[in-house]
């Protein structure tokens, strides 16, 4: 069974993943693409607070005063303290709201490298951040450790409140967005019954003790075996949503036709195209206001930016054609569902159709003329995934 649905009419796709923050200093000038921008906003930032923060900066890199790490860390900083005061005062929905603000303003204070000292250190302090605000949410939030490949690492667990036995979902951002990054969209699954589990690509977040890896799925692997041996949710009910770098891991997790998994969604994953770039295209985007981003996932694969041939052949490991995941047939048993703006390039309406076609259930949602992510249409998006998925969960 196929549907192939295009219009912007159905209002789907999500604002998340690759659509933090990319800048660079070119000519003496600080460039921060809208689009950027409108994802710093999206989740959670105040408009007004983030533009006098982007007046404030003259370098992109190092600590002090007018650098990209240090000015953001400021504006969390304070909004830290206010969360602080809020917890000891008692007042539980502000200190969680303040919390997660905290938490997002520490994430563009080290976006998108994550590479320097200054850097980690600010993603280290949005974790601990966003823990702090889960502690204050309806259902606490709980902390739950996970081992795969010799490695310990953490997800995120959060339960709707009044619900025994939840069906749950296994929730993945993008390269440069986190566990600790999904607050919004958990409020809102939460709210439709589901429970969430939240967790980091290998090499990403506090999961960078591993490289991206063309096989970085065994993350998602050991989180499934772990929380499919609960008894506080409804194991019969698991399914998968991956956005952006995590809608190429959740495809991939479709292919494995593990049966513990219902259904999975592949929302705006990088499948084939932006893999099989040269290294002349790669050298030119390293020298636009994207270029940060570029350097970004060439430090995630473990390959040298500064060396476009090596990055070009680094990538192209991660095609699902190149391992044929795509285009040998419809291999995909697992219910999948497929979708994106229509206007994407690093997720074009080609690859899109042929990963829709390696399922033998599948429907592909294209949005209109919407980029990476369609972000404009992910409010009204939550609801119709969370409807999608439940079409196919057991009613056992």
């Amino acid at each position: 069974m196929k549907r192939f649905i295009t219009a912007t009419a159905i209002v789907i796709s999500a604002a998340l993943a690759s659509t933090s923050c990319a800048q660079e200093i070119i000519d003496g000038e600080l460039h921060v693409p809208e689009r950027r921008i409108e994802g710093f906003v999206y989740d959670g930032a105040d408009r007004a607070i983030v533009m006098q923060t982007i007046a404030a900066i003259t370098a992109r890199e190092g600590d002090a005063p007018g650098a990209w790490v240090y000015e953001w860390t400021q504006v969390a900083n304070a909004e830290l303290a206010r969360a602080e005061a809020a917890a000891e005062i008692g007042d539980r929905e502000q200190a969680e709201t303040l919390f997660f603000s905290a938490a997002n303003y520490y994430a563009i204070a080290g976006f998108p490298e994550y590479h320097s000292d200054a850097e980690r250190e600010a993603l280290m302090k949005h974790f601990r951040a966003y823990e702090r605000g889960g502690a204050f949410m309806a259902e606490p939030m709980q902390i739950v450790p996970i081992e795969a490949r010799g490695k310990r690492f953490n997800s995120y667990f959060h339960r709707p409140a009044g619900v025994e036995h939840p069906p749950l979902i296994l929730w993945t951002h993008g390269t440069d967005k986190f566990k600790g990054h999904a607050y919004k969209t958990v409020k809102r699954l939460l709210d439709r019954g589901f429970a969430v589990v939240t967790f980091d690509l290998a090499g990403t977040g506090e999961s960078t003790f591993w490289n991206l890896l063309s096989d970085g799925e065994f993350v998602h692997e050991a989180v499934l075996d772990s929380y499919a041996s609960r008894d506080d949710i409804d194991t019969s009910n698991i399914f998968e949503v991956g956005v952006s770098f995590g809608g190429h891991y959740a495809a991939k997790m479709a292919a494995k036709n593990d049966p513990r998994l219902r259904a999975v969604a592949s929302i705006c994953g990088p499948l084939h195209r932006p893999f099989m770039q040269s290294a002349e295209d790669i050298s030119h985007l390293l020298s636009t206001e994207e270029g940060a981003t570029v350097r970004a996932f060439a430090h995630r694969i473990g390959a040298d930016p500064n060396d476009s041939d090596h990055v070009a052949s680094e990538i192209r490991k991660f095609s699902l054609v190149e391992q044929g995941i795509m285009g040998s047939g419809a291999q995909i048993k697992t219910p999948l569902l497929v979708m994106n703006g229509g206007r994407d390039p690093l997720s074009p309406i080609p690859d899109l159709q042929l990963l829709a076609d390696s399922a033998a259930t599948s429907e592909l949602w294209i949005m209109g003329m919407a980029g990476h992510c369609a972000r404009d249409y992910f409010e009204p998006a939550v609801t119709d995934v969370s409807e999608w998925l439940w079409q196919y969960a057991s009613k056992q």
